[in-house]
């Protein structure tokens, strides 16, 4: 950062210099106003990011890529989802409206008259704010109920958490990748979706894709779950290998690709870009959580995992978390509907297809989709 301190006689002047000089992204840090042998002086010091050129170059190519992309969210149709994380200032301006939204939320919350509220509206609302449901959240639905007896909480948070069931009907595109972070299961839910597939329709030909070539584990597990189940297993490595196998794909019906974790620092736009993945039209990203992570990492995550081709979110191992206020929370920030729950250590018969129903049982009475 450029910092200078420019002095005159009128203020003007020196904001014209300062302007002139430092052109009018620049930032006034201070101004002192003082005499000396009984003239006045005017004092003003400003900054200017050395790299701001830099930056907003970087910022149009993005706007670019991602048409209408702004700090308020992405182009994609989606109306919380964040912005790209490349976007210049994304961070830090993500982090400090998250700060004010957050005081904002403290200040108004206590006024909340939840006696305006059914006795069975309150219950559930106090419900959702002991399972980590956000403040904003909470509000929303709050305004949606009050002075509306006959509305059931439901009402508003089926517009908040939308499902779009996995099904070869619901989900035509030949491809689909999952994405997520270390140890979430992704490998587990790519066979558990093929498996899903293959049960509705049985001459679905399916080929699952290993992206992730620096696991062994990994490598060896989806192999041997592919051969196992008679589907076909390749690999990839780079956008080439991506762009050969996607020219002879045409012998399969859907091709599930297991996309490996993000690296602190990487992004799965840039991830994508190096494996080539731009290559198929119709790819759809599934990206795979899990409602035991804390607030901040999932927050976290929404930033790093963002793409125009997030499609839905897979959440997994469902029957090790305490609490799913976090199906709430991401679906409300991402915009992203939920395509599938993932539970149990067995392949067999452990993913569902996300229904409103089973969504909310999962949510109101920590029952799993295969509790009775």
């Amino acid at each position: 950062m450029r910092v200078k301190t420019y002095r005159g006689t009128e203020t003007k002047a020196v904001l014209d210099r300062i302007k002139a000089e430092l052109g009018p992204d620049a930032v006034i840090l201070g101004t002192r106003h003082y005499k000396e042998e009984g003239v006045g002086y005017c004092e003003v010091t400003a900054a200017l990011e050395d790299d701001l050129q830099v930056k907003a170059s970087k910022t149009r190519q993005i706007a670019q890529k991602y048409p209408g992309a702004s700090a308020s969210g992405p182009a994609s149709g989606q109306t919380n989802g964040p912005a790209p994380a490349e976007l210049a200032g994304w961070g830090q301006w993500h982090s400090e409206w998250r700060h004010i939204k957050e005081h904002l939320n403290a200040l108004i919350k206590p006024q909340l008259d939840y006696a305006a509220l059914t006795p069975f509206q309150r219950q559930a609302l106090e419900f959702l704010e002991r399972e980590g449901v956000d403040a904003e959240v909470i509000m929303d639905v709050f305004r949606a109920l009050k002075d509306n007896p006959k509305v059931s909480i439901l009402a508003p948070l089926e517009r908040i958490v939308t499902a779009e069931p996995w099904s070869a009907v619901r989900w035509p595109q030949k491809f689909h990748a999952v994405a997520g972070p270390h140890g979430v299961g992704k490998t587990s839910v790519v066979v558990r979706m093929a498996l899903a597939l293959k049960q509705e329709e049985q001459n679905c030909r399916i080929c699952l894709v290993n992206a992730d070539h620096h696991r062994l584990g990994c490598r060896l597990a989806l192999k041997q779950y592919a051969e196992l189940a008679g589907f076909t297993y390749k690999e990839i490595g780079d956008a080439s290998g991506f762009a050969a196998f996607v020219a002879t794909c045409r012998d399969y019906d859907k091709v599930l690709i297991d996309l490996p974790g993000l690296e602190r620092g990487m992004t799965l736009e840039r991830l994508m870009d190096k494996l080539g993945l731009d290559a198929a039209e119709d790819l759809r990203v599934h990206l795979a959580l899990s409602p035991f992570y804390a607030p901040a990492q999932l927050r976290a995550f929404e930033v790093q995992y963002y793409t125009p081709r997030a499609a839905s979110l897979v959440w997994t191992k469902l029957d090790e978390a305490s609490g799913y206020g976090a199906l709430v929370n991401t679906a409300a920030a991402t915009g992203l509907p939920v395509s599938a729950l993932s539970y149990g250590t067995s392949l067999a018969e452990t993913l569902a297809p996300a229904k409103q129903v089973a969504l909310w049982r999962l949510v109101f009475k920590h029952r799993l989709p295969n509790e009775q």
